[in-house]
């Protein structure tokens, strides 16, 4: 018979490259040879990780052929396997062998430690009768097959005759009453039951099934009805019920529909992250200590962009995750806009929402935890650090690509992804959370993907993707309509320089169709305060007027003009005041000119640097300045060295919006593991030339489990050395059970069973080998 490790071997360099493809955390890093590749293969963590993956119908396959394996019968074939499940199984059983959790020779095979994971009672069903008649004595065992007519009074002989399809029902036909109906009440598990505790019928049934194999003893309280007896039971059936897949009539969305909408959301934001760059551009906000936005700022930039906390939640975390907002790193630090931003603020609006798109379909961080309360209790907030979950972008690229499929509910996509993901199904508050941030940022439109989101799941580039959501914008609009209420409509999307004109002197009231502004003094006093001038205003108004500007409007406007910069304000670090001779002539002292001296009075003279440059230049002057407090008070200047903080790497690195694309990743990762796969089979040759016996493989612990199970599957002896407290003792045993982390055995020699737990083995070595050489 083969093993698992020659499975492997067999495939070839082409098909280890496809497992290795399939399975990407068995080549990192890469393990020295095939049997090492095998038990790490084999190992729980990477089984875990595979099954994960695996939906319904393969993991009730999987469960089948280890449920039928453990038996005294052959091990199944492809078409014993769709009788047993009543269903087809040929794609189940190719994902099976293609993730290597399959492998077959003379039949369907699990791979080492599979059962572990699957669990003691697969498809319901007990353990063997090989297991439970290797406990009778040889006297019990001769009576058992005198009873039932056994060929021979072996145990291996006992259970082929119990697992024969007519015994069962033969046996059952003398049996006394009560004991068929024991035995239904065991058949489709779980195959423990309780033994009766008074004299009486039941208890004279449940006798009578032991004294004929049907029943095992678990402990004195409990029976197990063995794996054979409960298959023919079932007429060799594993599994009674089996669910179909679910399938959920969608809804009918229009693509139309779906493409407005999605369009519709993705304009929104693009301009709420233009307004959060804008934001913080001026007036950066403060880290808290734990990292996070604080919730009175979030508070303050969701009054600004006029939209609610948990929007304002989600745009600033796509903001960052694009890296167009980092943590400046500063003592304190504060959220301070990156240079991306204005690359990123340069691109077409399409393609500006691309990028934000593909950072939220990557990025590692629950947008929709903001704001509620983590394990202490503590108010999680946006950019809380400790809102990373590494799923995030699996769930998303599920949860979309189920939607992909058509229009569904929340429930809808929850049920397919527990069928196709039942070991790793998501909460359904989660898949709520997903659909509702993808519908908020234009990935979806009226709960349906449309082309530009079919696009961003396709892997395209931003310029991709953003031209599938540039063919269903609206076409921009460059005039706005002005009345004399001081309104303005513009009748459609406003195009760029419209709506940054709009932007900086009006107040939007309305978006939809078309964007409804009105104008008032604060408005356009704003649009003063980024250095137009009334007539600078006007001339860009009426350029966008088509009916012209509005006296009321103009009036405004000029009103606002007159009143503004009556009063001014400046930036002064420190001043000179004395005698008005003792000043004369600093502030037009051309060699003086970098220290920005401005004279406000015949008196006073502001200067733009701190006291201490403004006091040593003056000194190098000939003067003889002393620095004094706002009380007067002369001080004396700190001459100690000025020290400041280095600067923290930012908590989170991005590539610049607008860079070149990565190199073609998947044929370098294809190029990557087709050597590591080349290189299992070096590896191999080199074991081989080295001489019988495996070799002690430090780096890699696993291979003792994988040579126990290999002694088990095999019925072999091997020998183990056990660490203990009176030191390490070597034993001669044949491991019959290998799970959650101990080996129970038959020491032969001692005519002993004992239980070892696995990381008390310092070495295993097959008892037909050389050497002593082991797995460690």
């Amino acid at each position: 018979m083969a093993t698992y490790t020659e499975h492997l071997r067999e495939r070839g360099p082409d098909g280890l490259a496809a497992l290795l493809a399939l399975r990407q955390d068995l080549a990192a890093p890469p393990p020295a040879s095939v049997r090492a590749l095998g038990a790490r293969a084999a190992s729980r963590a990477s089984l875990e990780r595979v099954l994960a993956a695996l939906d319904t119908h393969v993991l009730r396959v999987l469960e089948a052929v280890v449920a039928l394996e453990g038996t005294v019968l052959p091990a199944p074939t492809t078409e014993q396997l769709a009788l047993a499940l009543g269903e087809e199984v040929d794609d189940a059983v190719a994902t099976g062998l293609a993730h290597a959790v399959l492998w077959s020779d003379d039949g369907l095979h699990p791979c080492p430690g599979l059962a572990d994971l699957i669990g003691p009672y697969p498809a319901g069903l007990g353990p063997s009768l090989g297991a439970t008649l290797a406990r009778r004595s040889a006297a019990s065992l001769s009576t058992l097959a005198e009873q039932i007519g056994a060929p021979a009074a072996t145990a291996e002989a006992v259970a082929a005759h119990l697992a024969g399809p007519a015994t069962v029902p033969l046996l059952l036909t003398d049996a006394p009453r009560g004991a068929a109906q024991v035995l239904d009440a065991l058949a489709w598990g779980p195959p423990v039951g309780r033994m009766p505790d008074a004299p009486g019928p039941a208890q004279t049934a449940v006798g009578w099934l032991l004294a004929h194999g049907l029943l095992s003893g678990g402990d004195p309280q409990h029976v197990v009805l063995p794996r054979e007896v409960a298959l023919a039971l079932r007429s060799g059936r594993t599994h009674r019920d089996q669910p179909p897949a679910p399938r959920p009539t969608p809804r009918d969305v229009p693509a139309a529909t779906a493409d407005a909408e999605s369009a519709r959301a993705a304009q929104d934001l693009v301009r709420l992250a233009g307004g959060v760059l804008t934001a913080w551009g001026r007036e950066q906000p403060g880290v808290l200590r734990s990292g996070g936005l604080g919730a009175r700022e979030l508070r303050r930039l969701s009054t600004r962009l006029e939209v609610d906390e948990t929007t304002t939640a989600l745009v600033v975390e796509v903001v960052a995750a694009a890296g167009l907002v980092v943590d400046d790193g500063e003592d304190p630090p504060s959220f301070c806009p990156t240079t991306a931003a204005d690359v990123w603020a340069a691109l077409p609006p399409a393609e500006r929402w691309a990028q934000l798109a593909q950072a939220w379909l990557g990025a590692e961080r629950a947008a929709w935890l903001v704001g509620t309360r983590d394990e202490r209790g503590a108010l999680r907030t946006a950019l809380d650090p400790e809102s990373r979950r590494p799923w995030a972008p699996r769930l998303r690229r599920a949860v979309l690509g189920v939607l992909a499929e058509g229009a569904m509910t929340t429930e809808q996509v929850h049920d397919v992804l527990v069928w196709r993901t039942p070991r790793a199904a998501p909460a359904l508050h989660a898949v709520s959370a997903v659909l509702a941030e993808a519908e908020a940022l234009g990935v979806t439109g009226a709960g349906a993907v449309g082309a530009a989101g079919r696009a961003l799941l396709a892997g395209q580039d931003a310029a991709g993707t953003g031209a599938a959501l540039a063919a269903h914008l609206p076409p921009s609009v460059d005039h706005v309509l002005l009345q004399g209420d001081l309104t303005g409509v513009v009748p459609g999307r406003p195009s760029e320089a419209l709506d940054a004109l709009l932007t900086a002197c009006a107040l939007v009231e309305s978006r939809g169709a078309g964007v409804t502004v009105r104008f008032t003094e604060a408005s356009v006093r704003g649009a003063l305060d980024t250095g137009r001038s009334a007539e600078d205003l006007l001339a860009e108004l009426s350029r966008h007027a088509r009916s012209g500007v509005p006296q009321p409007l103009e009036y405004l406007v000029l009103d606002a003009s007159r009143r503004h910069g009556q009063v001014r304000a400046g930036l002064a670090s420190s001043y000179l005041r004395g005698d008005a001779a003792a000043l004369v002539g600093l502030a037009e002292d051309r060699a003086l000119a970098g220290l920005g001296l401005l004279r406000l009075a015949p008196t006073v003279i502001a200067a733009q640097v701190a006291p201490a440059t403004l006091v040593a230049a003056l000194r190098e002057r000939g003067l003889s300045p002393v620095t004094e407090d706002p009380t007067g008070q002369v001080v004396l200047l700190d001459e100690s060295p000025r020290r400041v903080r280095v600067p923290r790497r930012a908590a989170r690195t991005a590539d610049a919006p607008g860079a070149d694309p990565a190199p073609d990743v998947a044929a370098a990762t294809e190029r990557r593991l087709r050597r590591v796969a080349r290189d299992l089979l070096a590896g191999d040759r080199r074991e081989a030339a080295a001489g019988p016996g495996p070799e002690p493989d430090p780096s890699d612990p696993v291979l003792a489990l994988a040579q126990l199970r290999d002694a088990v599957a095999h019925g072999t002896e091997v020998w183990l050395d056990v660490v203990g407290p009176q030191g390490t003792t070597r034993r001669r045993v044949r491991p019959v059970h290998v799970d959650a982390g101990r080996v129970r055995a038959i020491d032969a020699e001692r005519e002993a069973e004992l239980t070892v737990a696995v990381h008390r083995i310092a070495l295993v070595t097959p008892v037909q080998a050389d050497t002593t050489e082991g797995a460690r």
